[in-house]
């Protein structure tokens, strides 16, 4: 065991609090639309819009020599935020985000596909404690809506494989900052002009959806910019990933804490299953902390 916990590990965990509540807002998109993939376009455009601030701070011709893989990446992006918002749409937000922690199986095994990783006992014994941790996260059950887990785990897997890419062009040579800003600048150029035509009818967005968006981007940018910097940092993704399992466990507290202030289209969870949601999300974290042991 190290002296000192890496840098990268609380630049992950202070990312997972903005992106735990980020992920929660997402259910308050379904107030304005039902239309997932139109919600999961205008997120991203709504992030990529300001992210235009960043522009005159990073080098444009890190996106020239590695664009295709950007393009790849913000696709994979786009597909897996619509599979996350039709999980959201069929399952409860206090299931759906602690579940992302089930990426890391997709990510390890996309490591050791791509990059032929190798990890210790500690890490293998951290991700069968996050599998461990879905039974109580499903409220003791292990059933649910087959659709909400069906979308989940396609979630898990886009967002591994992005993950991913992310490690290869950060391993080509691009910074932190460039990839937070090119993965939504990208999108938002490419296809918010296209809009009036992919969703003819359903295009426009009211005063409320805006308001709704602004809060949503300001939260996942701040996050994702900090989560760049950890991979960076870090530069392999399972153990990015690992601690990101920390979301599942705060995800349960945004949600009680949303529910609370009267935010719409939160559930508001028993005393069993919010108990049960905290266990599992307490041994996600858990998992986390075996997994620093073989740092």
């Amino acid at each position: 065991m190290t002296n000192s916990i890496p840098p990268y590990v609380w630049l992950t965990l202070l990312a997972s609090v903005f992106h735990a509540f980020s992920f929660t807002y997402t259910k308050q998109f379904l107030e304005h639309s039902l239309n997932r993939q139109k919600l999961a376009f205008y997120s991203q455009y709504a992030v990529g819009l300001l992210t235009l601030l960043l522009l005159p701070f990073v080098e444009l011709q890190q996106l020239w020599d590695q664009f295709w893989l950007i393009l790849l990446m913000c696709a994979l992006v786009l597909l897996g935020q619509t599979c996350y918002l039709n999980a959201m749409r069929h399952g409860d937000a206090s299931f759906v985000v602690p579940m992302l922690g089930c990426k890391i199986f997709a990510v390890a095994a996309f490591s050791v596909a791509f990059f032929e990783q190798t990890y210790s006992s500690s890490v293998y014994l951290a991700a069968f404690g996050a599998f461990v941790s879905l039974f109580f996260l499903n409220d003791g059950k292990l059933r649910g809506s087959p659709l909400a887990l069906l979308f989940i785990i396609l979630t898990c897997i886009f967002f591994a494989f992005a993950d991913i890419i992310v490690v290869l062009v950060l391993h080509n040579g691009m910074g932190g900052l460039e990839l937070a800003v090119f993965v939504f600048v990208v999108p938002a150029a490419l296809l918010m002009p296209l809009s009036p035509i992919m969703f003819k009818n359903d295009w426009k967005v009211s005063k409320a959806f805006s308001k709704t968006l602004l809060i949503y981007a300001v939260a996942h940018f701040i996050g994702l910019v900090i989560l760049m910097y950890a991979f960076k940092q870090a530069q392999e993704a399972t153990m990015i990933n690992i601690v990101q399992a920390s979301r599942g466990f705060i995800a349960v507290g945004v949600v009680y804490v949303m529910a609370r202030l009267g935010f719409s289209q939160m559930e508001k969870l028993t005393q069993r299953q919010l108990m049960s949601r905290l266990i599992g999300g307490l041994m996600m974290f858990g998992s986390l902390t075996i997994a620093l042991v073989g740092i």
